[in-house]
């Protein structure tokens, strides 16, 4: 199916709109992949909304480079043992990561639609788990009972008619 549909601006907060605002955020495995042979900028921790990423492997980059453009060891060896292993890290758990991601961002965006719920509301609860004694909802009707219930409304109607004149 082609992406014409994610071109359109349903607004509103309902499923469509979500869906669609979903769409835009959701993590793609493909740019965090290609984003990770950038490791020495952190883009792929920026992409990912892991701040601590994105910091960490320029901070240990620019050491690097410190270390070795000053002639300095005691800097150089340090820090590209902690790129090292951090790359190693991120090659084993990006994945992970990116489901992670996405299950945050398809989590904000869904719980930020519509309204919430109507004070004092506990959800469904049945006659075994009644809170303080009320009375559980009762079933809605189905069709055919109100069908009926429609009808005996109307004979009374008529009937109400007939004894007022």
């Amino acid at each position: 199916m082609s992406g014409e549909w994610q071109k359109f601006d349903l607004g509103g907060a309902g499923l469509q709109a979500a869906n669609l605002r979903l769409s835009r955020l959701l993590r793609k495995r493909a740019v965090a992949w290609g984003l990770l042979l950038l490791f020495p900028a952190g883009a792929h921790g920026w992409y990912l909304r892991e701040p601590l990423t994105g910091t960490t492997f320029p901070a240990l980059a620019l050491a690097a480079a410190a270390g070795f453009t000053g002639d300095w060891p005691y800097f150089l060896w340090p820090a590209l043992g902690g790129l090292t292993l951090l790359l190693i890290r991120d090659i084993l758990t990006l994945e992970n990561r990116i489901v992670a991601c996405n299950k945050k961002l398809r989590t904000s965006v869904y719980l930020s639609q519509g309204a919430a719920a109507p004070p004092g509301y506990r959800g469904r609860f049945g006659a075994s788990d009644n809170p303080g004694n009320e009375q559980p909802a009762s079933r809605i009707p189905t069709f055919a009972e109100q069908e009926t219930l429609l009808r005996e409304i109307a004979a009374r109607k008529r009937e109400n008619r007939g004894k007022s004149q």
